[in-house]
């Protein structure tokens, strides 16, 4: 009886492993993808099937959300990207068509209007990101929303919490928006409660405990927002928690990057998004156009201020170019003279890997910064595969060991900037909710050039003779965990 039930049971699955392999065929992958996944479902029954709907599906035909925000930009702002793609050659002629091909890339792919009155601010540390966050939350008079990948409950946490709560009952619109695998193990059940119970809107994204959205915990919302206000706006690498300030309990130290927008199209875009995401996770919200109209409208005053021209981009696993991955390559591929590129994680894909080489080996001076410390090992030992034919073609590679390095950033010919919460990694480029800024602005792009030449002062730049003493055994298993890279 069981030799039967096992056997019923083995042919519905192979029968599902030859649907699966069908849909691949379908899919139009690259050649080893697809027949790494074919090999994978047939090889490693179950398991691999599994892992194949966790993390192998293309999303581009389906959705994972009900409103992409790239979309709805792009349907209720088509006039002024109209007019704006129509003006990017005059207006930016003077600074060189390898930057109007930037503008045009994000504008096609993401739907990026370019803001040009934005007031910013940059932390390179969390001390100072918080201690001015805090002020932001207690001065808020109407709204404060919130969006983290991780929201630990430690110190830092429940001082927000306390914020909000106290604000909420106070009449404000506070609404909290955590990713439901990242921010899991980091809220403990008695602040889910509270959070629950309490005055604030509190909700998950794709909630691991939800029947429904639990069998796509590996699509992660790895956004941070926070908007207050509707007038101030913070976006970058920091998540919520206590080691951003200080490393602690496993790092002396942490080194991050985050925006603050007092000022500007940009805080209502980053107030769209936040909407939009709270629309996927199940939250009501009526008034979501206005917040279109409003940053499709807005113009901040005029003053003696000065202003960046930023655009922000969105991108996810059901979105139809995966923008911020474009950007990536197209930064690199018309770079002139240098970049620098800051990332905790180095897992690319072949095309960027391909396109860093080709730079290098034309000429242009890349350095790729990464941290020396992890908090996760198996995408260390995997950047480990990467680094020989970069190495040979001219890029330097520096690993940060001051503490963990956490800052996502890409600077290009002193001239322009991307930073947010992409990684360059295949998880951010193709499964993760991500966000980033492009900053085009010399001022700010040497300012960043600055802190990274600050950075190197507490890096060891990794040789090609460091890599070739590397022992065999090591060289084998980061080769077999590269085998998983989209997973990373």
């Amino acid at each position: 009886m069981e030799i039967g039930d096992f056997s019923i049971f083995y042919i519905l699955y192979i029968l599902l492993a030859i649907g699966l392999s069908i849909q691949l065929l379908l899919d139009n992958k690259t050649p080893q993808s697809t027949f790494a996944w074919i090999l994978a479902i047939f090889l490693i029954p179950y398991v691999g099937a599994v892992i194949y709907l966790m993390g192998g599906l293309n999303w581009r035909r389906r959705k994972i959300v009900q409103i992409r925000p790239e979309e709805v930009f792009g349907e209720h702002m088509r006039s002024l990207l109209d007019v704006q793609t129509s003006q990017i050659a005059d207006s930016y002629s003077g600074i060189g068509s390898d930057i109007t091909k930037i503008l045009t890339i994000t504008m096609k792919t993401g739907n990026a209007i370019v803001t040009q009155d934005n007031l910013m601010d940059v932390f390179h540390r969390g001390e100072d990101k918080f201690e001015q966050l805090f002020i932001d939350l207690e001065q808020a008079q109407k709204s404060i929303h919130v969006e983290y990948f991780i929201f630990r409950d430690d110190e830092v946490g429940n001082r927000i919490i306390d914020i909000l709560e106290r604000k909420a009952k106070e009449g404000l619109e506070v609404r909290m928006l955590v990713d439901g695998a990242g921010s899991r193990p980091t809220l403990s059940r008695k602040t889910r409660r509270r959070l629950r119970r309490g005055p604030i809107e509190f909700r998950n994204f794709l909630d691991p405990a939800n029947i429904v959205s639990a069998w796509l915990i590996n699509y992660s919302m790895h956004r941070k927002i926070v908007v207050i206000d509707g007038e101030i706006a913070y976006t970058g690498g920091m998540n919520i928690g206590k080691e951003y300030i200080d490393g602690q309990p496993r790092f002396e130290s942490w080194r991050d990057t985050h925006l603050r927008f007092s000022a500007g199209g940009v805080v209502f875009l980053l107030q769209a998004v936040f909407i939009a995401d709270w629309v996927n996770s199940g939250g009501q919200v009526e008034e979501y156009r206005d917040y279109l109209e409003t940053a499709r409208s807005r113009s901040a005053a005029v003053d003696d201020s000065y202003r960046y021209s930023v655009q922000m981009l969105c991108s996810g696993p059901d979105s139809q170019w995966y923008s911020i991955h474009k950007l990536y390559l197209t930064m690199v591929a018309n770079a002139n003279k240098k970049v620098l590129i800051q990332s905790p994680y180095f897992v690319p894909d072949e095309s960027i890997a391909a396109t860093m080489e080709t730079a290098a080996l034309s000429g242009v001076e890349i350095a790729l910064m990464m941290t020396g410390k992890p908090d996760k090992w198996i995408p260390f030992w995997v950047a480990h595969t990467f680094y020989e034919p970069l190495l040979k073609a001219g890029v330097r590679i520096f690993l940060y060991e001051a503490g963990f390095f956490h800052v996502k950033a890409m600077i290009i010919d002193d001239l322009l900037v991307t930073t947010g919460s992409c990684n360059m990694d295949q998880r951010s480029f193709f499964l993760d909710y991500e966000l980033n800024v492009v900053v085009y602005d010399q001022k700010f792009a040497c300012e960043m050039t600055t802190q990274f030449e600050k950075d190197l002062k507490s890096c060891r730049e990794v040789t090609l003779e460091d890599y070739q003493a590397i022992s065999r055994a090591q060289k084998f298993r980061n080769s077999v965990f590269r085998t998983i890279a989209p997973l990373l």
